[in-house]
């Protein structure tokens, strides 16, 4: 189980700056994963400040709930199932957080499906995430940073982007939130 808060600044990048930035750095894992969220009809869980999801990278299916906190902060709890929909998981910790957080599993339902190419670079304090995410109807380019440690994430963050002409600025939502409006 894995069960930590999550510290992530993230920005939009044009296919160019996309292209630009990993050409110029070496991100030495590349995988690809496949997200699938879930709410109820009724977004129970979007209005509770929830997000749902299991993730799929190979063989293996990671089911998370996260809550936000503040704007760069959720609390994700993680764990390893065998199911690829919730209402199949039987796993009592996933099932107790759903609890815990008043989530009806009955209710819920896929709402919004992705496929993301994901390059991590691990730093000192924290891991960039230069993803390319094919939506259902677009495809776009992020970089993410996520903290390991508190630090200032935004000086370090501003560091890396600086040799790109980039800065940090809060541009863009979630991917559930992108998928949501495709």
């Amino acid at each position: 189980m894995y069960e930590n808060k999550e510290r992530e600044l993230k920005l939009l990048l044009s296919r160019q700056k996309y292209d630009e930035i990993l050409s110029s750095c070496d991100f030495p894992v590349c995988r690809t994963q496949t997200n699938v969220y879930f709410d109820t009809p009724d977004s129970q869980v979007r209005d509770a400040g929830c997000a749902l999801r299991i993730r799929t990278t190979k063989d293996t299916r990671i089911f998370t709930l996260k809550k936000r906190i503040d704007p760069i902060t959720l609390i994700e709890l993680e764990r390893p199932v065998d199911a690829d929909t919730i209402a199949t998981i039987r796993d009592p910790q996933v099932l107790s957080w759903l609890t815990e957080y008043h989530i009806p599993v009955q209710k819920l339902q896929p709402v919004a499906s992705f496929t993301t190419t994901r390059r991590l670079l691990k730093l000192d304090h924290a891991e960039l995430c230069l993803d390319q995410t094919t939506f259902a109807h677009h495809t776009d380019y992020e970089i993410e940073y996520e903290y390991f440690e508190d630090h200032d994430g935004v000086r370090a963050f501003n560091e890396f982007l600086a040799p790109f002409g980039l800065r940090y600025e809060k541009n863009c939502s979630s991917k559930i939130a992108r998928a949501m409006k495709d």
